[in-house]
């Protein structure tokens, strides 16, 4: 081929090459930018929807069908997936503000991470993407969509990775809250209980049924105790399995035993409530919040009487359905505390149960002062020494510009016993210990949207069966996740959203008017909850939302309805009875005369006013 023939054809092709590279561009291009910008859509709203199911579902259901916050799909008053661009373009702003600040005085928390929440920018733009897709009729009458459908199923499988526990005592739990283990495992050993082991220190642990001659445990590191090494070992376990005639399983192999009660040969959960049990000798309780004198006795089988005449520091004054104290307090020879390193007001207040504004006025300092370590500073008088772990007689003396023997006399004990940071209460022979187990009631109300009966259901036993604590559940599928928290937001997240709605318009006087009573008495009413509000209706006529006023006569009784939600009835600041949630219905018969304000502690905007006359 000649030179000028060779020339043709590479100008051919390089003719073909870029009319190929043009047509691609004209014709392929701008679908693959097309098919990317959908692809880019659709990961937005396929993780929107999985971070909805790990995190919004607890309040708003699986589906946005709405539980103790609001219903998030499509209805006459949710609009979120209005496609109007100017609607859509406002509710994506609102719902952009409302993930990143929460909502003030509700349980809406701030989501956004630089505003204490536990998600990004990007991942909220994902929340709103998903929140704003349109729905439509899926021909059932429900209005959803494909993203709707997948955190369902997100939901689902996250339901079924969850192991629900049957809650209650364990013998190890027993064992640590009656002293059981340490002191026997000290005695022993003729060595204390307290006080830190040196690594290579060699423990004989005691003889039980399984092996009557015990074993040897060498300590691995130097910050072991006898109490740690009695929990780990499960001595005071034993103790109870041997002292009831339980049947377990124990074993131990370089320093690592484990433990597990059987029935019958065959490995359980654990213990029954209700299941009574015996303590040995000497065995004593230690408080744990909650606890009243009535309690403690009941779960003993023992009288009041039995355990006040062995516990001088039991205030008799202190009515026996009251919580007791939990925390071991002293009261200090004189009011000083000295300042030690790393220490602020604030903490040095917390340690005595006092403000830090009080220390600072007693020293006419400033609140938020940094005050020098060794500075001795004046407590007011009503002060008194939460005593803290690891805390000694002498250590907390120090800290307190006194002497072991004067801050132990000061609270009628002496500086050779042992100072604890609990309240240790002495028993007597215990013989009839009683069990402390949930029924499938009480598991349900730890998780939303769950019955004692869908729980039963579910897991193919009945609502009334007893079960062994630690038994193991399935949720059922459509469970919401955990209960939701009822910490209410503080609005502290975003300064500028802090006050809610109908606190705002309080502020500007834009609230409702002062409510006076109707002159005519209704005789039939009905109280509706919805998402956010509360409907009157009243002899058949439904007054607006959250400004329901109603009069009617003492003895008249009112239907609660929750249509859609989760709600408190709340009157006058005062829960009445339990939540109630969707298709719940509650009759309250009004017997008192007087104004009662009907409000929700879930949803602040929500209030009715009934009369009483």
């Amino acid at each position: 081929m000649n030179t000028q023939k060779q020339i043709g054809l590479m100008v051919a092709l390089l003719f073909l090459f870029v009319g190929g590279c043009a047509a691609y561009s004209a014709v392929d291009l701008p679908i693959r930018a097309v098919d990317q910008q959908q692809w880019t859509k659709d990961q937005s709203l396929e993780r929107g929807a999985l971070l909805f199911a790990n995190n919004c579902r607890t309040c708003h259901g699986n589906t946005g069908e709405g539980g103790v916050g609001p219903q998030l799909r499509a209805n006459d008053t949710t609009k979120f997936q209005d496609q109007d661009p100017l609607v859509l373009a406002a509710n994506k702003a609102l719902l952009q503000r409302t993930l990143a600040c929460g909502r003030a005085g509700t349980l809406m928390p701030a989501w956004l991470t630089t505003n204490g929440g536990a998600l990004n920018a990007i991942q909220i733009q994902h929340l709103v993407d998903f929140l704003s897709y349109p729905v439509a009729d899926d021909g059932t009458g429900e209005m959803t969509s494909h993203w709707w459908k997948e955190a369902e199923e997100f939901a689902h499988n996250l339901n079924a990775e969850v192991s629900v526990l049957v809650g209650g005592d364990t013998l190890e739990t027993i064992a640590k809250a009656h002293g059981v283990g340490p002191k026997e495992l000290a005695a022993a050993n003729n060595l204390p209980v307290d006080g830190i082991l040196k690594q290579g220190t060699e423990l004989k642990i005691p003889g039980f049924k399984g092996d009557p001659n015990g074993y040897k445990y060498t300590a691995y590191k130097d910050n072991e105790t006898i109490t740690k090494i009695a929990e780990s070992q499960f001595v005071g376990a034993v103790i109870l399995a041997d002292l009831n005639g339980l049947d377990y399983d124990f074993k131990e192999k370089r320093g690592v035993a484990t433990f597990a009660l059987k029935s019958q040969g065959t490995d359980v959960a654990g213990l029954f409530p209700a299941d009574k049990l015996k303590l040995p000798a000497g065995a004593v309780y230690i408080i744990s919040a909650g606890d009243t004198k009535d309690a403690i006795a009941k779960m003993h089988g023992i009288s009041v009487n039995d355990l006040e005449g062995l516990n001088k520091n039991l205030d008799a004054s202190l009515a026996n359905d009251k919580e007791l104290p939990f925390e071991n307090t002293l009261k200090l020879p004189k009011q000083t505390a000295v300042v030690l390193e790393g220490q602020t007001l604030g903490t040095v207040a917390s340690q005595h149960g006092v403000k830090a504004e009080d220390i600072a006025t007693e020293n006419n300092i400033a609140a938020d002062a940094v005050v020098p370590v060794g500075t001795a500073l004046k407590l007011p008088a009503s002060a008194t020494y939460i005593v803290q772990t690891g805390d000694t007689w002498e250590r907390a003396a120090q800290e307190h510009a006194t002497t072991a023997a004067e801050l132990a006399k000061a609270n009628g004990l002496n500086a050779a016993d042992p100072l604890q940071s609990v309240v240790v209460l002495q028993l007597p022979q215990i013989n009839e210990y009683v069990v402390k187990g949930q029924n499938l009631e009480q598991v349900a109300e730890g998780y939303g949207n769950v019955t004692a009966q869908s729980l039963a259901a579910k897991n193919n036993i009945k609502a009334t069966d007893v079960l062994r604590v630690g038994t193991q559940l399935h949720l059922p599928d459509d469970a919401f996740g955990s209960k939701a928290p009822d910490a209410k937001n503080p609005g502290t997240g975003c300064v500028q959203y802090a006050v809610s709605k109908s606190g705002f318009d309080n502020l500007t006087g834009a609230g409702a008017p002062a409510v006076t009573a109707p002159p005519t008495l209704s005789k039939e009413v009905r109280i509706d909850a919805h998402a956010n509000d509360w409907t009157v209706v009243a002899d058949g006529a439904s007054q607006p939302i959250n400004k329901g006023v109603v009069s009617i006569a003492k003895g008249t009784s009112v239907l609660f309805d929750s249509v859609v939600g989760l709600h408190t009835i709340t009157m006058n600041g005062k829960k009445d009875g339990a939540d109630i949630k969707q298709g719940d219905k509650r009759t309250i018969t009004f017997n008192d005369a007087g104004q009662f304000k009907i409000t929700c502690d879930y949803h602040p905007d929500m209030l009715a006013d009934v009369f009483v006359q």
